[in-house]
């Protein structure tokens, strides 16, 4: 009975908010007790306050999800059970769209200046809501143990994938009739909101705003955006008349198609 009044104080902040649930966890390495039991990163989603990820003791450990998804994140709480392992002054929260080394190349969120052991602490990023799809714990020396984290916030949804195959300028007009425009690339953060979509499709393709002109000779976003960020494949792009642009489903790269071959297509709300 006390430990199920302990649950509910835990989780009684949360009423007014969006727990983000699943996701894809990883640490830098995951500790096997004597009973042969792997403590590994995916316990600190489970929902079991007793069941917790714990690395090796290392310097640089580091537990990552990927939410598959991108999000507003309003904050970020941690519990940890009692334990003399169980340490996370000066460890950091991340937040970003980068994958690069598990996350840690992105921003810091937050500082932990507490050991969180036999509580629950809940992290506010210092400059306020953070979008992305990574969240990191890093850690420079010792044990990383977290026993259970929630995070909160409310998904982000700047493209939609519209799961119909037509023609390049066919999917033109329906974004447009629809009062959007096929979906341009600036920057890597909005390279990973398209993939996101993307990896939804059922064709192997999806099409994207960018298009060759073989009067001036150059490739351009329909909306007008300037063609900075560049994702093409290997020996892309392959300039032509009536060529645009399509996002490979599996290795996220950019290839030049027909127009008149026929592939889903994200639309940017």
């Amino acid at each position: 009975m006390l430990r199920i009044l302990m649950f509910i104080s835990l989780m009684g902040f949360s009423n007014t908010q969006n727990l983000i649930k699943g996701g894809n966890t990883n640490q830098t390495s995951s500790y096997r007790d004597d009973k042969n039991i792997i403590y590994s990163a995916d316990r600190a989603i489970d929902g079991s306050l007793e069941n917790c990820a714990h690395s090796m003791e290392n310097n640089n450990s580091w537990w990552n999800i990927d939410l598959l998804g991108l999000y507003e994140i309003s904050n970020i709480t941690i519990y940890n059970k009692d334990g003399d392992s169980i340490n996370l002054t000066d460890a950091q929260i991340l937040i970003g769209n980068l994958s690069e080394t598990n996350g840690k190349v992105n921003s810091i969120c937050a500082n932990i200046t507490n050991s969180t052991r036999n509580t629950n602490t809940t992290f506010n990023c210092s400059n306020g809501p953070m979008v992305g799809r990574y969240v990191t714990v890093y850690l420079q020396k010792g044990f990383l143990i977290l026993c259970e984290v929630w995070i909160y916030g409310t998904k982000v949804t700047p493209f939609i994938l519209i799961n119909e195959n037509k023609t390049w300028e066919d999917a033109l007009n329906y974004c447009r009739d629809h009062n959007m425009d096929l979906a341009s690339i600036t920057d890597k953060d909005t390279q990973t909101w398209v993939e996101l979509e993307a990896m939804k499709a059922d064709s192997e393709f999806v099409w994207l705003g960018l298009r060759y002109t073989c009067t001036l000779e150059f490739w351009f976003w329909v909306d007008d955006h300037p063609l900075g960020h560049k994702n093409w494949a290997q020996d892309e792009p392959k300039g032509g008349c009536d060529m645009s642009a399509a996002i490979n489903t599996r290795d996220r790269r950019w290839s030049s198609k027909s127009d008149n071959e026929k592939f889903n297509f994200i639309c940017a709300t």
